[in-house]
């Protein structure tokens, strides 16, 4: 038991180590902010570290906990950490590599650099089309559709929320296919759609409103990637509309 506490002690950054400079130069909270990326760029904090807790912490430095919550607040808002809730701040991993093909499953096309890829399935349901998602997929409002709403994670450590809307009439046997892998590419297969295409992906940025922040372990407001997306199979009929919400530091988008 002393042996493994000692060594976690050991491996513990040197938090302390910080000499502050006059208020004058920067705000004492931005030289904490400083001090922690410089352990992350240099590796002395290691991706998926867990940071000690807010109160020993603010001891180490000689600080209020609110002047080491701005800092660490800024932090998580970049993309370097992350907060889970109960549970502590942990550095985030490196960003892994998306590649945007045609008909490629997401397991295929996330470049993960050996992490651990899960999806987490928020809402599976049929719906009818409003008009936004008529538009999409040209069809009535009001056509039946199904919204699948999915978290992935990579190593624990959520990636990416989406929102897939295809049409009901096309898939009937979408619940049933989708529950054996929980891939929409195998559904497609089973209805016959061996190919499909992306007729066009726009990304744009943002910042993550209350429910993004919650599915992806972030705080509101942090910057985020966010797509949109349609398919459509070999004849051209559009089969999927998906929207999806990234961090901007967890993918590198490879077209």
């Amino acid at each position: 038991m002393s042996s493994n506490v000692s060594r976690r002690v050991a491996d513990t950054p040197d938090f302390g180590e910080l000499v502050f400079r006059p208020r004058s130069d920067a705000p004492i909270w931005q030289q904490i902010h400083d001090h922690v990326l410089a352990l992350i760029e240099d590796g002395r904090l290691q991706p998926g570290s867990q940071l000690p807790g807010e109160v020993h912490l603010a001891e180490m430095f000689g600080v209020t906990r609110i002047t080491l919550r701005q800092a660490l607040l800024q932090l998580q808002q970049e993309g370097h950490l992350t907060s889970r809730k109960g549970v502590g701040v942990f550095v985030r991993s490196p960003p892994s590599a998306l590649s945007v093909r045609d008909g490629s499953r997401f397991f295929d096309s996330l470049r993960a650099d050996g992490k651990l890829v899960e999806t987490r399935t928020l809402v599976l349901a049929e719906e009818a089309a409003d008009a936004a998602a008529a538009a999409q997929l040209h069809l009535p409002v009001g056509a039946p559709v199904i919204r699948l709403r999915r978290v992935r994670a990579a190593d624990g450590q959520p990636i990416h929320a989406s929102t897939k809307i295809l049409p009901a009439k096309l898939l009937p046997d979408f619940a049933a296919v989708y529950a054996r892998r929980q891939s929409v590419t195998d559904v497609f297969v089973a209805h016959g759609i061996g190919k499909y295409r992306r007729l066009e992906t726009r990304i744009s940025g943002g910042f993550a409103t209350a429910e993004e922040a919650s599915q992806l372990e972030l705080n509101p407001g942090t910057p985020v990637f966010r797509t949109s997306a349609v398919n459509a199979d070999a004849a051209g009929n559009r089969i999927e509309w998906g929207t999806g919400c990234w961090l901007l530091t967890s993918v590198d988008f490879v077209f």
